[in-house]
């Protein structure tokens, strides 16, 4: 239900016209009220009648659309304008997509020649020709330098002519401060001579007198040779304490030139282990030791395989075992890790590792042959 705007009588929705006051009245006019008590008032009154208050001066809620011709020729206008913008957009896309048109090509039809058998293409032969010989290379020769008092890595890289890196390598040393006095290392092949290439009797010695002051590795420095070729040339005497005047031999650096070796292939039998059983160096056997660090060292005996491990193995005075897999050839125990004090019973091998077993431990075959096996009391 609507109300007349002009007296507030209750209108049907079709109704046009107050049956009242006979004011034409439109459907989607609104009664104005008032703002306090909200009785309906007279489109021009000011003062309610119902509870004399003022009434609100704000207009009646209308549109510019709402029953206006303006609004609706306005609207008219913005729809139209919508609808050929639209068009033209359409007609610009069309226009510029080129239409791709179908080109109807004829097939063209090449002639084969077909040869006669008379020209055949003569069929090509191929003529054997003789297989090159293969030489075996000969396996390369290590050499090999017992680490002497005061000797470092650099410096036995430099009378080998080789560098520091390729002897940490070969002998499978992690850090350079570990050689030890006594030490047996592998050194590559070279650009400077040394007596393990050939023998004493190769190299061309002079008689030397020692010195006040004289060490073995000073005089090897001075002649351009190494401490264990010197020892070479000097068998059965004993260099480890120099004496002034003891007169001994010096290799020179320039050995006779050596004959071209010939290959020759010896057959064998059943073939024995690829490596020689590592020299234990230290602890010496039967050495007794007090001290927070235990080290063990041994020789280096060649380049392992990824799957091959240096194993020492450590047999305790309470009948427990240890095992160790290295890839270099020295070990520290502290003693807050070992089971317990007393001997020890301490071996050194080369495994090839094959498999974890169900304990976690690695399982592997032997590569050498049994070596030597030394004892330790360490308190």
């Amino acid at each position: 239900m609507t109300e007349c705007s002009s007296c507030g009588t209750e209108l049907a929705s079709y109704q046009t016209r107050c049956s009242v006051c006979g004011r034409q009245t439109a459907y989607y006019h609104r009664q104005r009220r008032c703002l306090h008590c909200g009785m309906p008032a007279a489109e021009k009154a000011h003062t309610c009648m119902m509870c004399g208050k003022p009434i609100d001066s704000l207009p009646l809620k209308t549109s510019l659309f709402s029953g206006s011709w303006l609004g609706i020729i306005l609207g008219g206008v913005i729809v139209a304008i919508l609808v050929g913008g639209m068009m033209q957009y359409q007609q610009n896309v069309s226009g510029s997509t080129p239409i791709a048109k179908a080109e109807v090509t004829s097939p063209v039809f090449t002639l084969t020649p077909q040869l006669s058998p008379a020209s055949s293409t003569p069929t090509a032969t191929f003529t054997p020709t003789d297989m090159p010989t293969v030489t075996p290379t000969p396996p390369i020769a290590f050499r090999t330098h017992i680490v002497e008092s005061g000797e470092n890595p650099y410096l036995i890289a430099d009378q080998y002519g080789v560098t520091v890196k390729e002897i940490l390598t070969l002998n499978h040393i992690v850090d350079e401060t570990m050689l030890q006095v006594g030490q047996e290392l592998l050194i590559p092949p070279g650009t400077k001579a040394d007596s393990n290439g050939a023998t004493a009797a190769d190299f061309p010695k002079i008689t030397y007198e020692v010195e006040s002051g004289d060490t073995l590795l000073g005089i090897a420095l001075k002649y351009k040779t190494s401490v264990q070729a010197i020892r070479s040339a000097n068998r059965g005497v004993d260099l480890n304490i120099l004496s002034v005047g003891q007169k001994i031999n010096i290799p020179l650096a320039t050995p006779a030139p050596p004959a071209t070796p010939t290959a020759t292939f010896t057959p064998s039998a059943t073939p024995g282990p690829p490596f020689l059983p590592p020299n234990l160096l230290s602890p010496p056997d039967k050495q007794v030791v007090n001290a927070e660090n235990l080290v063990f060292n041994w020789t280096a005996t060649g380049l392992l395989a990824e799957n091959e491990f240096y194993v020492l193995k450590l047999n305790w005075a309470d009948g427990s075992a240890q095992e160790a897999w290295l890839k270099n050839n020295n070990y520290r125990l502290a003693k807050n890790e070992r089971p317990t004090n007393g001997l020890i019973t301490w071996t050194v091998t080369i495994l090839r590792k094959l498999y974890i077993g169900p304990t976690g431990d690695a399982v592997g075959e032997s590569r050498t042959s049994v070596g030597e096996q030394r004892t330790v009391e360490w308190r």
